[in-house]
């Protein structure tokens, strides 16, 4: 990657902080119209990496050659070439979580999350097959995705079908703060695989927490 790939990508300067980080270029406040061009012009770089972290910012920025950029993702499958984000731990791809963090972002930038539906639909529906670690979780219970209540009781069972226990559970929150009554469908399920995976019994607890508030 050469230096100037890498200033437009990653480099900020910002109330008095400066460094190198593409976290910190998708929070800016500011965006420099200039860097805006360059950004977009990067979505053709024939390093689909580059590409990829391009779209980030973008989508980030609300900007729309950004979602342009994540419906080519999303339709030529690009995950299924190459990985983009290799979990720390696991060695699946925890790509489509990352993009979803991008997206909570872009609700700073003007974006509603009806308008981001159809994306968090797609990343429900693959919920089952693909890694999500927590920023789907956080978006689902940060915005009001209570019009998705049936997609994400099915993201439930299509994770439990793939034995992904823990992502099941991560959802289970999600699930009874729009439905308070699934705590109780749910949680002898949840119970009963926690010597799966220990921390199942955190979202268990989450969970009820969201249950004991609502009733209240």
């Amino acid at each position: 990657m050469n230096n100037q790939i890498n200033e437009i990508l990653y480099h900020y300067n910002e109330e008095g902080y400066e460094g190198y980080d593409l976290s910190e270029v998708q929070l800016l406040r500011n965006k420099d119209i200039d860097r805006i061009e360059k950004l977009k012009s990067l979505l053709d770089n024939d390093n689909q990496y580059i590409a990829y972290q391009a779209m980030l910012i973008l989508l980030a920025w609300a900007i729309p050659e950004g979602f342009q950029q994540l419906d080519r993702f999303i339709s030529e499958k690009w995950d299924e070439k190459e990985s983009f984000e290799s979990h720390r731990i696991h060695s699946e791809d925890n790509v489509y979580d990352v993009i979803t963090d991008a997206l909570y972002i872009s609700t700073m930038n003007g974006k509603t999350e009806e308008e981001l539906y159809p994306y968090i639909k797609h990343f429900l529906s693959i919920y089952g097959n693909k890694l999500f670690e927590s920023n789907l979780k956080d978006f689902l219970l940060k915005k009001n995705c209570r019009p998705l209540l049936k997609e994400i009781e099915q993201a439930i069972q299509d994770a439990l079908q793939s034995k992904r226990y823990y992502q099941a559970s991560q959802l289970f929150p999600v699930l009874v703060n729009y439905d308070k009554n699934s705590f109780n469908q749910y949680v002898d399920i949840f119970n009963s695989l926690i010597n799966e995976d220990d921390r199942i019994s955190y979202n268990i607890d989450e969970a009820q927490a969201i249950k004991t508030k609502k009733s209240i």
